[in-house]
């Protein structure tokens, strides 16, 4: 089967979009029209009645609590001559919704108080309402309070048909119909003209983009001709560029990967030789009583150490896979913080570490509990850094549009050539002394995720005065 040219294509596919576009843009502007008209109608009905009902109130009110008979009479003789609009039908209702004036006098006495309109305004509300008539015709009602005393003596009923809106909309409909095919016409000859315009910088390009395909990604096109096409040439080249830079990205990745199997492979094989090297010992028997108990302490300590590598691997691969599925809610950081400070207490007590925070920092959108595990691993650490006797801030406050949180420690500070790597996988500033209180590396690299995953952003840096800084801002949520 033949493929369609470019010039059909374009074509088809311009027609396609002008008859969507003009038939869309129409039923948008008759809906429009059709509620701005009901909008009007629906003001002219509601100042109608609102008119005639000060009428009724100040004029024509016994104070009886109702209209009396010689109200009724005098209403209905205002009526008739108040009504400047012959398709609006006006009705004065008594307390009870019984008209008791009409600009149709044969309907006087006719009950309309079941109305939803009217006992709305019955109640001293505003009423309305659409509905068909027994004619068949779409009319709308208006319903208005007449009060006097502070009471509510009846109600204005006021209606008409919306016979005239559908007349205008009839005529528009015919109208857009034309300017529609008229438009359509054009459309084609322009589009068989522009087809025709485009079509020669395109062959040039298909060219370009065939070479690419077949393995040359150094092929580019050469812009030229209509500026559309200029722009197509200069978004395949940036295409290019692109699939140069994933190809680069891939190899990253991948070198990446290489990398985090090697990293876990060694964090794995250190437990692993303790356990191998104890539960052997064990085996070979003659193992005094108090070693057998150290050897098994060993087991258990390396096999915790292990879950807690497996649990962090875990906890990472989950935040970082749940891109847009965290349990959003406003979180107030003081009382996160004042949390997951309170849950470290007896530690910190251990520790001889006091903790303290300070200010106060805007609302922010996000996962409390995660949020206040990087609180907390941050406090964590930094209480590993201070020395006992003393002391670690929690310092909250606002920069602009970001919500801040910084942990400082009173402790060494931080290498400055291992502050780009804190929040890598498996990165140790002090190996040592983190693996001797059982860390993996992964800490920091959670809470980076976590923080990233909040659409925030985490740094760390040495205090002049001494120990280092660790700071997260978040995005504060609009006014």
């Amino acid at each position: 089967m033949r493929a369609s040219s470019i010039r059909t294509r374009l074509l088809a596919a311009f027609l396609i979009v002008a008859i969507v576009a003009a038939a869309g843009l129409s039923f948008y502007f008759l809906k429009e029209l059709e509620a701005f008209a009901l909008r009007k109608l629906e003001e002219r009905l509601h100042t109608q009645a609102r008119v005639l009902a000060a009428v009724a109130s100040t004029t024509y009110l016994d104070g009886a609590g109702s209209f009396s008979a010689s109200d009724a009479r005098k209403l209905q003789s205002a009526l008739d001559q108040a009504t400047p609009y012959a398709a609006s039908r006006m009705r004065l209702l008594n307390a009870d919704g019984t008209a008791i004036a009409d600009t149709t006098p044969g309907d006087v006495g006719d009950p309309y108080g079941d109305r939803i309109e009217v006992k709305h305004a019955l109640k001293g509300q505003y009423g309305a309402a659409t509905r068909i008539t027994e004619l068949g015709r779409v009319a709308l009602y208006v319903a208005v309070p007449v009060t006097s005393g502070g009471q509510i003596r009846g109600a204005v009923y006021a209606s008409s048909t919306t016979f005239s809106i559908v007349t205008l909309l009839q005529t528009y409909r015919t109208r857009l119909l034309i300017v529609v095919v008229l438009f359509i016409i054009v459309t084609l000859v322009l589009t068989e003209l522009l087809s025709r315009w485009l079509s020669r910088p395109l062959q040039s390009l298909s060219a370009t983009a065939t070479a690419f395909a077949d393995g040359d990604h150094s092929a580019r096109a050469v812009p030229r001709g209509s500026s559309e096409t200029r722009t197509l040439a200069a978004a395949f080249n940036a295409m290019g560029d692109e699939v140069s830079q994933v190809v680069t990205e891939l190899k990253e990745e991948e070198r990446r990967k290489s990398r985090f199997v090697s990293d876990v492979s060694h964090e794995l094989r250190t437990p692993l030789t303790a356990i191998r090297g104890a539960a052997e010992t064990l085996l070979d028997g003659d193992v005094p009583e108090q070693d057998a108990r150290l050897f098994l302490e060993t087991i258990v300590r390396e096999s915790d150490r292990l879950t807690r590598l497996a649990n962090d691997l875990l906890t990472l691969q989950r935040i970082e896979g749940a891109t847009g599925e965290l349990p959003i809610r406003r979180i107030n950081l003081r009382t996160t913080a004042e949390r997951a400070v309170g849950a470290l207490a007896p530690l910190m007590d251990a520790r001889g570490v006091e903790v303290t925070i300070e200010g106060e920092a805007p609302t922010v959108l996000g996962d409390i509990d995660r949020l206040q595990q990087v609180i907390a691993n941050l406090v964590d650490n930094a209480s590993r850094m201070t020395d006992a006797g003393g002391h670690v801030t929690v310092r909250l406050s606002r920069e602009g549009d970001l919500s801040v949180l910084s942990v400082l420690d009173e402790g060494p500070g931080v290498p400055e050539d291992a502050l780009p790597h804190l929040f890598e996988r498996f990165y140790r500033a002090q190996a040592s002394r983190d693996r001797s209180t059982g860390g993996a590396g992964l800490g920091l690299a959670i809470v980076s995720a976590i923080v990233r995953a909040h659409a925030g952003t985490i740094e760390a840096a040495n205090r002049p005065e001494g120990g280092s800084a660790f700071t997260m801002k978040l995005p504060v949520i609009g006014d």
